[in-house]
């Protein structure tokens, strides 16, 4: 990097006396390091306590709806803690606590305040890994559930209350109960997984209240029930049942706070403790440096030589960081492998490799600024994970290497990853704007004794591929067949290509049956890849098509051959028959792509309303990013096509979406069809989500229908079309054309029964 060569030799022998420099700015700088970690927990601490004087009040609130308790004191607390920048919003977030008189909306802000205060404290930095998942338990996870009891009480008092109950009455409570539960649910098993290997002095106090706690969600989960049937079937408040709900609501309650303050006591010594312990490394600390900064001091004239030769060498080897972040770029962990020395026989290295994953969206929302601000702080984040002796570096655009040439504890390293995925995935506040980042890892442990390659490092890469193929914050152990389907993916991804230049992807159809008749009035298009008289699934090649990006031509191909032979089939059907086709949320974010898909149809001779458009429910998650989705939608719906939101009911879609979209059929996911005729409790969540699409005239169907008992349920509980193996697998589109024709002349008999129909 530099013409000329540095000198330094000289110099540095004529200033030995300034060897002692470095060592005592080390010094300053370790000791500064800690005793800004005390100061660090004290602010923690202080934020805690502040949480903790917020439970009483919030309980009051929860139970009587009003608070007496004097405030005047905890006002200057929080106009203290949040100094001049922040002191007015807290201050604002407390009174919008007390002053609300709406219960759940109080709570609501209530939790908002500790979550701020939170932030402000830095507790989920501050609290070891131990205790890593309490400031969420407490701040958000048990108040989600006291939000939602109150919500669910309150609802049912205004049911009870009301002459007659309209549809939208009907839908409240499901939809209301089933956030309730998935609140409850979650923190049973945050409860189950956080405090089951707890080993603090009031870890038995804290899971007995944990115990008592899932006890009462039963019992509340059953007056639920009871409310959620009455109001399925009620039709005035007269029939709504919801007194054991109302009563044992208090105790309830009561029972979450419990836990709650047991939570934030054990939080709170978790936090005592490691402040002690960091002043007492600090004490320790300062009498061994002394020591050492003698010791450095009498060897100073025999290493100046050494010192010059490794600065030296230090000036030559610039280049091998990078600039961003500070830390060693990729150049610099494949140096400092090959120059590891030979390990031991019973050595083992690990190595992390952690990606930030769709990093552009951050950049496209927040610009670029603020993205490399955010890699500044994920750099930040990963060297608290870092011991001593690790090399941590970025080695990609959002990708982080971590190296541990000695691992002494496999079990703990391999729950390393988890741990920084975690972290990673907290909550961020850019400009005002929340954002989550999701993250995947790959981790490699290394037999004992083997050496550290270039290799090592490739291996460490394909566990994290591994991982972006199944989800995000997954991580992924190396194993040799990892090696081997990445070398079997190239060759898919070979032969691949040849057959899409060969013609041998192609769709194929899953008919879709009137519950009533049996007559085909629909077809869902399934790609498949036809190897030498061979059926490839989309399981086996659509994983190694998205990473050679053949995934693009794949779509076009079943979208332009499902349009034919809808265009062929038109006219020529007794019943219209709509033909599916899924829709990625690329396409539905893309007006341009809107239009095309339009102009496709039309150019075809087609009516859209023959095109059914299956989006999954998954895709309006977020409200922010799914508007321009849900545009998009509206406007396919006004061009005419058929609007089919799938798998419904295993997204988190707002009832809004329902409500303000056009959608002319939902579809049930196999997960509410399996096994129904035989489960009550999944009855009462099938039967809701058919009432619920019945209600605003939406048109259902079932997928995975596999045995008679589940069509004959699903017949009696108002289906209207279903789609399975019971009736038949994906054909080729011959076979498809066949039996949609066929019906022109046979009216084929309401099926018995104990029928079943063939399995292609």
């Amino acid at each position: 990097m530099w013409g000329t060569k540095v000198h330094i030799r000289g110099w540095l022998t004529g200033l030995i006396v300034f060897l002692l420099a470095p060592c005592l700015l080390f010094a300053s700088l370790w000791f500064n390091s800690k005793f800004e970690n005390v100061s660090s927990i004290d602010r923690s601490l202080a934020g805690l306590n502040l949480i903790q004087a917020l439970g009483p009040l919030m309980q009051e609130k929860a139970l009587t709806g009003k608070i007496d308790q004097p405030t005047e004191m905890l006002h200057m607390k929080l106009a203290e803690f949040g100094s001049p920048d922040r002191s007015d919003e807290l201050l604002a977030e407390l009174d919008g606590f007390l002053k609300e008189p709406n219960i759940p909306n109080a709570l609501r802000n209530a939790r908002t305040l500790t979550s701020s205060i939170s932030r402000l404290a830095k507790l989920n930095s501050s609290a070891s890994y131990e205790t890593s998942k309490f400031p969420h338990l407490i701040n958000d996870t048990l108040l989600s559930v006291v939000i939602e009891t109150s919500v669910m009480v309150k609802n049912g008092k205004m049911l009870s209350a009301k002459d007659s109950i309209n549809t939208w009455d009907k839908m409240l409570v499901p939809v209301q109960g089933g956030q309730f539960k998935v609140a409850a649910d979650g923190a049973s098993r945050a409860t189950i997984e956080n405090f089951k290997n707890l080993k603090g002095p009031k870890a038995d106090i804290l899971r007995d209240k944990a115990a008592a706690f899932r006890s009462a969600n039963l019992a509340y989960q059953s007056a639920g029930a009871k409310l959620l049937s009455s109001t399925i079937k009620g039709s005035s408040g007269g029939d709504i049942t919801n007194e054991q709900l109302n009563v044992i609501q208090p105790d309830f309650v009561r029972t979450i706070f419990a836990l709650w303050q047991v939570a934030a006591d054990y939080l709170h010594e978790d936090l005592q403790e490691q402040r002690a312990e960091t002043l007492f490394a600090v004490a320790l600390a300062g009498l061994v440096g002394g020591l050492v900064i003698i010791a450095a001091f009498a060897i100073a004239v025999a290493l100046s030589r050494a010192l010059a030769v490794r600065t030296q060498e230090e000036f030559d080897n610039l280049g091998f960081h990078d600039p961003l972040t500070g830390l060693p770029n990729r150049r610099a962990l494949l140096k400092t492998i090959r120059a590891m020395p030979s390990a031991q026989e019973t050595d083992r290295a690990g190595l992390v490799i952690i990606d930030v994953r769709h990093f552009k969206k951050v950049n496209d929302l927040f610009g670029d600024q603020n993205g490399d601000a955010i890699l500044r702080d994920v750099a930040e984040e990963l060297v608290q994970f870092a011991d001593a002796q690790d090399f941590l570096c970025r080695t990609g655009g959002t990708e982080f290497t971590l190296m541990r040439p000695r691992v002494t504890d496999t079990e703990d390293f391999e729950k390393l990853p988890a741990r920084i995925i975690r972290e990673l995935g907290k909550e961020r506040l850019v400009e005002d704007k929340k954002t989550v980042l999701e993250s995947s890892a790959g981790l490699l442990i290394s037999q004992p004794g083997d050496p550290v390659s270039d290799q090592t490092l490739v291996d460490a890469a394909l566990a994290l591929r591994s991982a972006k193929q199944k989800a995000p914050r997954k991580c992924e152990i190396f194993t040799a067949k990892m090696r081997d389907a990445f070398e079997e993916y190239g060759e898919i991804a070979q032969n691949l290509s040849k057959a899409l230049i060969n013609g041998d992807i192609t769709p194929w159809f899953q008919p879709q049956v009137d519950i009533h008749t049996d007559e085909v009035v629909g077809a869902e298009a399934l790609v498949r890849w036809l190897d030498d008289k061979h059926i490839r699934y989309p399981g086996y090649f659509l994983p190694a098509a998205a990473e050679a990006g053949h995934m693009d031509r794949i779509e076009t191909i079943v979208r332009e051959k499902t349009v034919a032979l809808a265009a062929e089939l038109s006219g020529r059907t007794r019943r219209n028959v709509h033909f599916g086709l899924n829709v990625t949320a690329d396409l539905l974010s893309s007006a341009k792509a809107v239009e095309a898909l339009y102009r496709q149809v039309e150019e075809a001779g087609l009516d859209p309303s023959l095109i059914s458009l299956e989006i999954l429910e998954a895709v309006m998650i977020d409200e922010d990013k799914a508007m321009p989705i849900k545009e998009n939608i509206a406007r396919l719906s006004d061009l005419g096509f058929f609007i089919e939101l799938d798998d419904f009911g295993t997204g988190h879609s707002s009832i809004s979406s329902l409500r303000d979209l056009k959608i002319d059929r939902v579809k049930i996911d196999r997960s509410f069809i399996a096994g129904v005729d035989s489960k009550p409790d999944l009855q009462k969540f099938t039967s809701a989500l058919i009432n619920l699409a019945k209600s605003l005239d939406i048109s259902v169907l079932a997928e995975g229908v596999e045995t008679p008992g589940e069509r004959q349920w699903l017949e009696q509980n108002g289906c209207d079309v279903i789609q399975g193996f019971l009736i038949s697998r994906a054909v080729p589109e011959n076979e498809l054309a066949t039996m949609i024709l066929k019906q022109n002349f046979v009216q084929r008999p309401k099926p018995q029964t104990g029928h079943t129909a063939a399995v292609g």
